[in-house]
Formats: structure tokens, C-alpha cells, sequence
């Protein structure tokens, strides 16, 4: 069983969910010295569709944000 730091988990994630997968578990080490098991469970039998939003919101009368108003929002989100 492969054992993978913290690190390892935030910069290459999919290396290490990889790993799970064909090891079956692997360990996560802080550098205190706890360690994790991390084990994949599978797929999930089925997922339900997204909403059609932009239906939604045609329903509700409204209308499309326009380039300007959506970079607005955006930066007023971020906090700029």
C-alpha cells in the first residue's frame, strides 16, 4: 500500500485517487504522524440531470445577463 503526504493529496490529487484505485487503499501521513486511509467506494448508481436553468429563468421572466452586467457581478463577487 502506497503511503502519500498532505502535499501529495493538494498538488496531485488525481495521482493519489489513481493510486486508490488500483491499490485499493492508501495512506495519508501528516507530518505529525497521523495517517489517514483513503479507499475509493465506487460510482454511484445514477446521477440525477441538472435543472434546465436558462428554461427556469425564461419561465420566471427573466432575462439573459449581458456580457458587461455578467463581469460586473463577477468582480463585485470577488470583492474587486
Amino acid at each position: 500500500m502506497k503511503t502519500f503526504t498532505v502535499r501529495d493529496l493538494d498538488r496531485k490529487p488525481s495521482a493519489v485517487l489513481d493510486a486508490s484505485e488500483k491499490e485499493g487503499v492508501v495512506y495519508i501521513e501528516r507530518r505529525d504522524g497521523r495517517r489517514y486511509a483513503l479507499a475509493p467506494e465506487g460510482r454511484r448508481k445514477s446521477t440525477r440531470p441538472l435543472p434546465d436553468f436558462r428554461a427556469r429563468m425564461k419561465a420566471a421572466g427573466m432575462k439573459p445577463l449581458s456580457a458587461e452586467a455578467t463581469r460586473l457581478l463577477d468582480n463585485f463577487i470577488a470583492g474587486e
